[in-house]
């Protein structure tokens, strides 16, 4: 017996691949550094979504293996406004403050909607400390980007967002 879920979730995978691959034939671009040009990584993943959905595909024919259900637990609709809410300040914030601000206040928001949906209660020390962890995560990456690589983040705003 097949288990006809397993065989639809890899022909999904194979037609999000067969999609991915065709948007990386319309990537034009000269090989950059060691021969990987702008289409590398997307044949990368295409590769890698066609291979998985063969393993889906394959593995539903040779075993019968029932479809396992999610576990039944309450929406945390309050986390998910809290992190929410987080990514929206980024965006809003990262031109005003800078980026390393926005994304401790992003890490910050984003570490009290997981407490949240924890059933932990969230004190303003924890928020405080999150501020300080989120500042010290993305200041190094900032400084690796703009200092040592000499590279930007793309601009997604008129304005840059660094």
């Amino acid at each position: 017996m097949v288990n006809r879920n397993f065989v639809a979730l890899g022909a999904g995978l194979l037609l999000l691949a067969a999609l991915m691959a065709a948007g990386a034939l319309q990537i034009k671009g000269d090989a950059g550094y060691a021969g990987a040009g702008p289409a590398f990584l997307p044949w990368v993943v295409a590769g890698a979504m066609a291979t998985l959905g063969l393993c889906f595909v394959i593995g539903a024919w040779r075993s019968s293996t029932e479809w396992v259900g999610a576990p039944d637990f309450p929406p945390r609709w309050r986390a998910v406004a809290w992190i929410g809410a987080g990514l929206v300040l980024n965006a809003m914030l990262i031109e005003h403050l800078g980026f390393i601000p926005s994304c401790a206040v992003l890490f910050a928001f984003a570490a009290r909607g997981f407490r949240i949906g924890e059933d932990k209660k969230p004190t303003p020390k924890m928020f405080l400390q999150d501020v300080l962890i989120g500042a010290a995560i993305s200041a190094p990456v900032f400084w690796l980007f703009t200092k040592l690589l000499g590279v930007t983040l793309p601009a997604l705003v008129r304005g840059g967002w660094i």
